[in-house]
């Protein structure tokens, strides 16, 4: 009985050493995992990447406004300071473009947060995710509150927009360029 008791109070704490090493294996994420990759050849576009290094990825842009480029393929980028400040990705993007963690236009909403998780805006059926990405802390906030400008531009924008549960277009932008437009 008493080494029954042992063996049992050994797989209880083996148990929680299990546990604990799994979270210390969670992966947290980067400003890359909000990024894009072009399944061509795995190469990504992310947030505060060089307009150069970007353009290596998506190719030679039209641009259409002062710092806005359009790209092959429904991909659209922002630039401010020569950085890459927002990413968008529209229907055309489907079949050369996903997310860095493998989420993509035209799959479920559900599947999309199976993805990214459920630390999100709050939301309501049929609307967008939206999730708020503290680039410092490298955690997801549940709100889109900055206190200032440069709180604005630590926070990072995740969204996935859908039609009828399908996302049909990914943002990527902070929160600074939500609230006073994309500037060179």
């Amino acid at each position: 009985m008493r080494t029954a008791c042992i063996l049992m109070i050994l797989f209880v704490l083996a148990l929680g050493g299990c546990s604990s090493s799994e979270k210390e294996d969670e992966k947290k994420l980067t400003v890359e995992d909000l990024g894009i990759v072009s399944k061509a050849d795995g190469r990504k576009v992310y947030y505060g990447m060089k307009q150069a290094d970007a353009e290596a990825v998506l190719g030679q842009g039209k641009e259409r406004r002062k710092g806005e480029f359009e790209y092959a393929f429904g991909v659209y980028a922002f630039y401010r300071d020569g950085k890459v400040a927002a990413i968008r990705l529209e229907e055309e993007a489907k079949d050369h473009y996903k997310t860095a963690l493998d989420a993509e236009i035209g799959m479920h909403k559900d599947q999309f947060e199976s993805i990214y998780g459920d630390v999100h805006m709050p939301t309501i059926p049929d609307s967008q995710l939206t999730y708020v990405f503290d680039m410092k802390k490298q955690v997801l906030l549940k709100e889109n509150k900055p206190k200032n400008d440069k709180e604005a531009k630590n926070l990072l924008i995740f969204s996935a927009l859908e039609y009828d549960g399908i996302v049909d277009t990914i943002v990527i932008i902070d929160s600074y360029s939500t609230s006073h437009g994309i500037k060179e």
